[in-house]
C-alpha cells in the first residue's frame, strides 16, 4: 500500500515552471518570506512534534510540511542510531511496502543520497537519479525507479547544538534542476526539526553532541 502525502497547499512562485525538454516542475522557490500561513503550519508541526505522544504518527506533519515546501511528491524522515551508525526509516509519505522495507535501514555504505548526508553531514542533491554516480548501476535505483522516483534531495537534521539527529529526504517523479531551489527555508526548518527531537528527548544545550564517526574509523 502506498500512503499518499496529506495535502499542503504552498504559494506558486513564478519561477516554478514546466520544461518541455523533460523536466518537470520546478523545486519551489521561497526566496520571499514564509507567509503567515506557512508559519503557522510549521510551528504546528514542530510544536505536535515536541509535546508527542505518539513519535511516529507527529513525525508525519513535519514531513509533509517538508514535501510542500520543496514541491516534492514523496518523502522519508530517518534518525540517525548512533550505537549502530545507521539510519532508521521512522517516517514516510508516497512510498511501496517493498520500498520502505529496503530502506527501513540505511548504512553508510549504502548507494542513496540520506547515506550521503550522513556520510557528509551536508545537503545530498540529485536532479535526476538515472545518471547519477551515486545511483547507476545499483539496487537502491532500481528500487527507487520502480517507486516513481526521478530526483531527490537528502538534508541533514543537525540541532543547533551540532548534534547529528536524522536525515529529512524529499523525492520527485520529473526531475529537477538544482540551481531552481532557494534551500534556506528547508535549512532552517531542518535546525527547527533537529532542536525539537532534541526537546522532547529532554536534551539541554550543554549535552554533549552526538559525534558522527569518520569514515577512518
Amino acid at each position: 500500500m502506498v500512503s499518499p502525502p496529506v495535502p499542503i497547499t504552498f504559494p506558486v512562485s513564478p519561477t516554478r515552471e514546466r520544461n518541455t525538454a523533460g523536466v518537470g516542475t520546478t523545486m519551489q522557490r521561497l526566496t520571499e518570506p514564509l507567509d503567515a500561513a506557512i508559519g503557522q503550519k510549521i510551528e504546528a508541526s514542530l510544536a505536535r512534534l515536541r509535546n508527542s505522544s505518539d513519535f511516529n504518527l507527529d513525525l508525519l506533519p513535519v514531513l509533509d510540511v517538508a514535501i510542500g515546501m520543496t514541491g516534492a511528491d514523496m518523502g522519508t524522515l530517518q534518525r540517525y542510531d548512533g550505537s549502530t551508525d545507521q539510519l532508521i526509516l521512522v517516517a514516510s509519505r508516497g512510498f511501496s511496502s517493498e520500498t520502505l522495507s529496503f530502506f527501513s535501514v540505511v548504512r553508510r555504505d549504502t548507494s542513496s543520497t540520506c547515506a550521503a548526508a550522513l556520510a557528509r553531514r551536508m545537503r545530498v542533491f540529485v536532479q535526476d537519479i538515472s545518471t547519477s554516480y551515486l545511483f547507476v548501476g545499483t539496487r537502491e535505483l532500481d528500487v527507487l525507479s520502480a517507486n516513481g522516483v526521478a530526483a531527490v534531495q537528502s538534508t541533514p537534521l543537525i540541532s543547533s547544538n551540532g548534534r547529528f539527529c536524522g536525515v529529512l529526504s524529499t523525492h520527485f517523479r520529473k526531475m529537477q534542476p538544482e540551481n531552481a531551489f532557494d534551500y534556506a527555508p528547508l535549512d532552517r526548518f531542518a535546525v527547527q526539526i533537529a532542536d525539537s527531537l532534541e526537546h522532547r528527548e529532554g536534551l539541554t544545550p550543554s549535552r554533549q553532541a552526538t559525534r558522527i564517526p569518520d569514515r577512518g574509523d
